[in-house]
């Protein structure tokens, strides 16, 4: 637990009380982080404390890239927290054993599809359409505190060790990611994405679609952040036999909504399954709660399906379709 002297220190750089503060308890259990929130002139506002990693070197430096970002977002009007400032003026406080930010109070709920709110779905890509159009324009404050590309060296040495013990996953991860790296990263798709933008990470608030945790944040391709969120889309919100109708009301109306704000080639688009594979090679079957054992993720992988019931060819159909759709908005 923070330490009642950070707890002082905090309230002191931010200037509230500290008997304002209000733990929030969380309920995951792999969450370090320790959360709070308090109140300042009539208003509420939540603090994080997050443990500095002894084996992170770059922590504190990303975590200031990823604010001003934040903060960048928050200024152009796109509905994402807002951070706000200690009484320095500063996005990021550096607070020995831990990391500390603070945010305007997020009104809302996290989203469950229902079969049928479609609309909530072009919502959900329409926010993430606006923040890839906002991050072509985006200069970092400055050249120290930037945040890392997803297929720097460390990255990938830990990615492949993971896989192999699985012989053949591991020989499809190595084509994969040799398809991806060989991917142009110019100005109109690649650039600071949220890179874990699911439905954990946003709430809603009548037809507002507000997100937050900008933590792992990275520099990738936008039909990466795409593809995290419709496999996240896709896995948590299938249930009993939505099927074909499921799959094509998520999927076609969170890229009709990006479509709305943010335009990307047909060649991109058709990346999206390939990047929906890398996201499903990244995931762990038990420890990610897949709904599926270690010998059919291997199979799954080894056949192009993501999950049950949904197999990569018929997302490829699907986006297709709505790119036609798409051309009309």
């Amino acid at each position: 637990m923070v330490s009642k002297n950070l707890l002082e220190f905090a309230a002191k750089s931010y200037g509230f009380s500290v008997d304002m503060l209000e733990h929030i308890p969380r309920i995951s259990g792999k969450i370090e982080n320790q959360i709070y929130s308090f109140n300042k002139y009539g208003k509420k506002y939540l603090i994080k404390f997050d443990p500095i990693s002894s084996q992170y070197n770059n922590q504190l430096r990303e975590t200031r890239a990823a604010m001003d970002f934040n903060y960048y977002l928050a200024e152009n009007n796109i509905n994402v927290s807002v951070p706000l400032k200690s009484t320095n003026g500063e996005l990021v406080i550096d607070g020995e054993d831990y990391i500390i930010t603070a945010f305007n109070w997020l009104y809302g709920e996290t989203w469950s599809f229902d079969g049928s709110n479609g609309e909530m779905s072009f919502n959900w890509g329409k926010v993430m359409g606006e923040i890839h159009r906002a991050a072509k324009d985006y200069k970092p404050q400055n050249e120290h505190d930037v945040l890392r590309k997803i297929f720097d060296r460390r990255y990938q040495v830990s990615f492949f060790d993971n896989l192999k013990i699985y012989p053949s996953v591991y020989e499809i991860s190595q084509e994969l990611m040799g398809e991806i790296i060989a991917l142009p990263k110019d100005k109109d798709s690649f650039g600071i994405i949220h890179y874990d933008m699911h439905q954990g990470n946003f709430y809603t608030l009548g037809n507002k679609v507000s997100v937050f945790d900008f933590g792992d944040s990275i520099y990738g391709w936008f039909v990466l952040d795409i593809a995290i969120s419709l496999c996240h889309a896709l896995w948590w919100g299938r249930e009993g036999n939505k099927a074909d109708d499921f799959i094509n009301i998520i999927i076609g109306n969170f890229l009709k909504g990006y479509f709305s704000v943010n335009k990307l080639s047909n060649f991109w688009l058709s990346k999206i399954p390939v990047f929906m594979k890398y996201r499903h090679l990244d995931m762990d079957p038990e420890r990610h709660g897949l709904g599926c054992n270690r010998d059919e993720w291997i199979y799954y992988i080894e056949n192009d399906i993501l999950f049950k019931g949904i197999d990569l060819k018929s997302i490829s159909g699907i986006i297709e379709n709505v790119d036609v759709w798409c051309k009309n908005i």
